[in-house]
């Protein structure tokens, strides 16, 4: 049989060194126009079509120049975007949509949760780890690492919040509380007044309307706590309202509270909010990991999905200690660092093992080379070539294989069948460029 790749760059380069190796004859264009696609869709002994492009309108691109051409033609097309993927999968029941973000983010799932664990997905009766002997895979239910309770989650969200306007928010409320609280008692015990006109003294004076109409007859002690009170108000309600008109003007990434609060204790850092990044939060959200995204773009397309879907995002660059601590590193379960620049993603592991030696770190490569002398030479943690990974399960699929999904084990990237059964791939850390 006969493929049509089209596509440029290292993931379609991957896959196409994966269909050579299954001794499939590969017919290859990198950026073709209609003739060129019109010329190779005549040949005989074509059978199927894979569009692989890290851009979704490129590969949307050529699938219709090839459904306009040929409408009958198995057809499989990588896109990320799911608005794009149900409408092409609606107008054509012959094609089939996936994304490289979509295959490798299982895989490197796993291992932020446990060494053991090849890959977490979402099964019909809740979320399942993956385990692997090398021959078959078994799936366990999941149990995500102990969030502790809710009040106890809201009340650390409340001590530690991360961004200044949220600090500025809950410690201005807190201060105006704890003087509301500690005038009424002062005036309940000093001034001998009824807890209702305490509280209503106690107001007065919190919002500068008049003081406590009693303390002019109270004691001269009384009436220095009073002072030190309202003063003391007056600077708290500045803290307040500047947090609160911070958080009123600018477009906020994360919460002082909630699901986009920044997590604390056994949460996942996931530093890079691409294609990759963006999937790997969405896939632990679902299982009930906590995460918190790092990006150094705050004007990204995937940072505002991410704050439409709830995910905590924090700006700025992942390598930075004094970031990595602010985000309570040594508390978290791991640290993916799954940037498209393989040297920033071995700089924010070794960022990352600065702080906590023991941390779990998963990197993400796209150059086999590197991704194998990393893994061979330096050992910081677990690598997982994502080009290669991806590239495996589009080669099987490219030519009608009924392998589901693709898993690493050892130094090999495993197609799974349906029925649980393991068939080898490539070898990972590999140059498919040589």
């Amino acid at each position: 049989m006969a493929v049509l790749l089209i596509g440029a760059g290292d993931l379609a380069d991957e896959v196409a060194t994966a269909l050579d190796a299954l001794d499939v004859k590969i017919v290859r264009l990198e950026e073709p126009d209609e003739q060129e696609i019109t010329d190779a869709l005549a040949r005989d002994d074509l059978e199927r079509v894979s569009v692989v492009s890290r851009d979704d309108a490129v590969a949307l691109r050529m699938a219709l120049m090839v459904r306009y051409e040929d409408d009958e033609i198995p057809l499989l097309v990588t896109i990320v975007d799911s608005t794009a993927a149900a409408q092409l999968c609606r107008a054509d029941p012959n094609v089939e949509i996936t994304s490289m973000a979509e295959i490798v983010a299982p895989s490197l799932a796993g291992p932020c949760l446990a060494e053991d664990l090849v890959a977490v997905r979402n099964g019909p009766d809740g979320p399942v780890g993956v385990r692997t002997d090398g021959e078959r895979t078994r799936e366990e239910p999941l149990v995500p690492p102990d969030r502790g309770s809710r009040v106890l989650t809201l009340l650390g969200s409340l001590a530690r919040p991360y961004d200044k306007s949220a600090a500025l928010l809950v410690y201005g409320l807190l201060g105006l509380l704890a003087v509301l609280v500690a005038e009424t008692v002062g005036a309940v015990i000093v001034l001998d007044q009824g807890v209702i006109d305490a509280l209503y003294g106690a107001t007065k004076t919190l919002v500068t309307v008049d003081p406590n109409d009693g303390v002019a007859k109270g004691p001269p002690g009384f009436k220095l706590f009073t002072t030190f009170a309202m003063l003391s108000a007056l600077f708290f309600e500045a803290l307040f309202t500047a947090g609160i008109v911070n958080r009123l003007i600018d477009t906020r990434l994360t919460g002082w509270a909630g699901r986009r609060s920044v997590p604390r204790r056994n949460h996942v850092v996931v530093v890079g909010l691409g294609k990759v990044g963006l999937r790997l939060c969405e896939l632990l959200r679902s299982v009930g990991v906590r995460v918190v995204a790092v990006d150094d773009q705050d004007g990204g397309e995937n940072v505002g999905i991410a704050r439409q879907a709830g995910i905590p995002v924090v700006i700025g660059r992942g390598a930075d200690p004094s970031l990595l601590r602010r985000l309570s590193l040594e508390s978290a379960c791991a640290l993916a660092a799954v940037t498209s620049d393989d040297l920033q993603n071995l700089s924010i592991a070794m960022s990352a093992r600065s702080i906590d030696p023991d941390l779990r770190i998963v990197l993400r490569a796209g150059d086999g080379r590197l991704a194998n002398e990393t893994r061979s030479l330096l050992r910081f943690g677990v690598v997982r070539d994502v080009h290669q990974i991806a590239a495996v399960l589009l080669a099987a699929r490219s030519t009608g294989s009924s392998a589901r999904s693709v898993l690493c084990h050892e130094d090999a990237a495993h197609l799974v069948h349906e029925d649980g059964r393991l068939e080898r791939g490539a070898v990972l850390g590999t140059d498919a460029s040589r």
